[in-house]
């Protein structure tokens, strides 16, 4: 996320495989998906920046991925989701 008025000098860059990517993007896409069924409530975020620094990831994403623009992104994202799902065994971080 580039913010060209910044005047902080300090980057950070976060890099991705395009499974992660693919399963980020869609996270992403749909906690700000005002008509998605799951969303985070507002107690989730302690400071309205935190929302605005997850927007500016999706629109990063939304920049650079292709995936979601092809025919068969259903199965992209299953596939993703598969692969990366073996690097955690519950579902949730919360019993």
């Amino acid at each position: 996320m580039e913010q060209k008025d910044s005047k902080d000098d300090d980057v950070t860059e976060i890099r991705l495989d395009a499974k992660e990517a693919v399963v980020l993007f869609e996270l992403l896409s749909r906690w700000s998906d005002l008509k998605a069924a799951y969303t985070p409530d507002k107690l989730c975020f302690e400071s309205p920046a935190e929302y605005a620094v997850l927007n500016g990831l999706l629109a990063d994403l939304e920049k650079q991925l292709t995936a979601p623009f092809k025919p068969e992104y259903r199965q992209i994202l299953a596939d993703a989701r598969s692969l990366l799902a073996e690097r955690w065994d519950d579902l949730t971080h919360r019993d």
